[in-house]
């Protein structure tokens, strides 16, 4: 019948909360325990709120076939609609390029904008918990009974805790992958995982949770991971088993040149925090081999684009988001890179603007950069040299030292709520 109504299906949300004992009260937040046994979680619109703050969207090249990259996913009440203007900047900018919509002022329903993806990590774990009325908080609830994280099969409560956290990223993730149609991108503990090796058997035992779930951990999932000497090289091997890797904290060649070596799906730069730093070390551009007399404004793009060429020289499969993108000048300037990350300040100056011939936007230079002059055999020793003459150097250690703080601050909440020893 025309108006036959579709039978509701199983949410993944259900899979989750099957872990965790309804009737256990000093688990379930109220609203879960107010369902009583068998009884289904609330039901959720896929434009619900999930977390404050930010929600990013992307808005597709016409032609792409790209997988989306993975960014943070977060919802506010008050939709935004965005109507891109025939003949605007903006509507010849995703012609060579897809936009990642940021702002803070969104949830699910974009108008001409395309889907959203997500980004789990310990602060945006940390916000669901304390912050968020949802049932996401289930994904913590899930964790701490799931069986594989007892005492008796890790060993000792440190092991116990480090379970609890992976198993609560990948119960959220599985929320969001649900809800989006892009890649969730799920940040792995570096802080706790001290060796490559290590890192590595986190990637691999959250992919586990995740295929216990049922996630196709290839199509939706990428491992988030900081562009150090270590993280890198973990990356590598977690290519080399299929395991899709989303490299963080580029701000140099030899970070992007391992990272393109290494198979890395995506590789994240910051264009108007790497102005900023060259903005009063001009020489350092020829050092790095970002050419002579760059326009100080521009060396994050520069830098983009000997990326960009380093992953064609290399004939790689890396794909480049470019965050930090702080006005629309940058913005052009970076149209043919494979992702671009924009506030709504300038969408909106790039939607108001009109737009040249639509063939200046098929021969920008974007992709003229020759191959960049950068070691093929790069030590560990050199490594460290290129990042403490780089933004890499500073910038590398405020993020890790900004995750690591979110870390102890979400493990301190977890130990505060998981009973020592096995059980509940």
């Amino acid at each position: 019948a025309p108006h036959a109504r579709r039978a509701p299906r199983t949410r993944r949300t259900d899979r989750l909360l099957l872990e965790m004992p309804p009737h256990n009260a000093l688990l379930a937040p109220a609203s879960l325990r107010a369902l009583g046994p068998r009884a289904k979680p609330p039901a959720r619109s896929l434009n619900a709120a999930v977390l404050r703050g930010r929600r990013l969207a992307i808005v597709p090249r016409a032609s792409s076939v790209v997988p989306k990259p993975a960014v943070r996913a977060s919802a506010v009440a008050t939709p935004t609609r965005i109507d891109i203007h025939p003949g605007s900047e903006l509507e010849g900018l995703r012609t060579v390029s897809d936009l990642v919509f940021d702002t803070k002022s969104a949830v699910n329903e974009f108008g001409q904008l395309g889907p959203q993806a997500a980004t789990v990590s310990a602060s945006i774990v940390l916000h669901v918990l304390t912050e968020n009325a949802t049932g996401d908080v289930g994904a913590l609830e899930g964790a701490m009974v799931y069986e594989p994280c007892s005492v008796e099969n890790c060993g000792t409560e440190a092991d116990r805790l480090d379970c609890v956290v992976d198993k609560t990223f990948v119960n959220l993730a599985s929320l969001f992958a649900d809800r989006v149609e892009g890649k969730v991108s799920v940040e792995v503990d570096v802080h706790s995982a001290k060796t490559v090796e290590e890192i590595v058997a986190r990637a691999k035992r959250m992919k586990a949770m995740f295929q216990e779930l049922a996630i196709a951990v290839s199509d939706k999932i990428l491992f988030k991971v900081p562009a150090t000497w270590k993280g890198i090289e973990a990356v590598r091997r977690l290519e080399e088993e299929g395991i899709h890797c989303h490299v963080t904290h580029v701000y140099c060649l030899e970070q992007a040149a391992l990272a393109i070596r290494a198979n890395a799906a995506l590789l994240q730069t910051y264009v108007g925090r790497t102005n900023t730093w060259y903005a009063s070390r001009a020489a350092e551009t020829k050092a790095n081999c970002l050419g002579e007399g760059v326009d100080p404004s521009l060396v994050g793009v520069e830098l983009t684009r000997q990326i960009d060429a380093l992953v064609r020289c290399h004939k790689g499969k890396t794909k480049i988001i470019a965050a930090s993108v702080r006005n629309r000048e940058e913005a052009i300037a970076l149209a043919g890179c494979d992702f671009l990350l924009l506030n709504e300040r300038v969408i909106a100056a790039l939607n108001e603007k009109p737009s040249a011939d639509k063939s200046a936007w098929v021969a920008h230079n974007f992709h003229d950069a020759g191959c960049p002059d950068v070691p093929e055999g790069i030590d560990e020793a050199a490594f460290e040299v290129a990042l403490a003459s780089s933004p890499a150097g500073e910038e590398l250690t405020l993020g890790m030292k900004n995750s690591a703080v979110a870390d102890e601050r979400l493990r301190e909440y977890i130990k505060q709520r998981v009973a020592p020893g096995s059980g509940q």
